[in-house]
């Protein structure tokens, strides 16, 4: 009769860590969100507020923070997708 354990112990399962990069495209994309929403909330608010508001929206910093939002969601959807194979 053996005297080993019935039930083997596995090896350490180390979970997979989130590359730094991706930790940085996530924030960033947090960011440029919330850069966002609270610019046309501001704009919102002059434009509603005010008879004599005008509202100028440049289209470069729009490009700007709609490409950091793009690149986050993009990066998450990748993940999402490469993670279910």
């Amino acid at each position: 009769m053996s005297r080993t354990a019935r039930t083997r112990v596995d090896p350490e399962v180390r979970p997979r860590r989130r590359p730094v990069l991706v930790w940085i495209a996530y924030a960033l994309g947090i960011l440029a969100a919330a850069v966002l929403v609270l610019s046309a909330l501001f704009s919102a608010g002059g434009y509603f507020g005010s008879n004599d508001t005008v509202v100028n929206v440049s289209p470069l910093a729009l490009a700007f923070w709609g490409g950091l939002v793009l690149v986050a969601a993009g990066t998450w959807l990748w993940r999402k997708r490469r993670s279910r194979r």
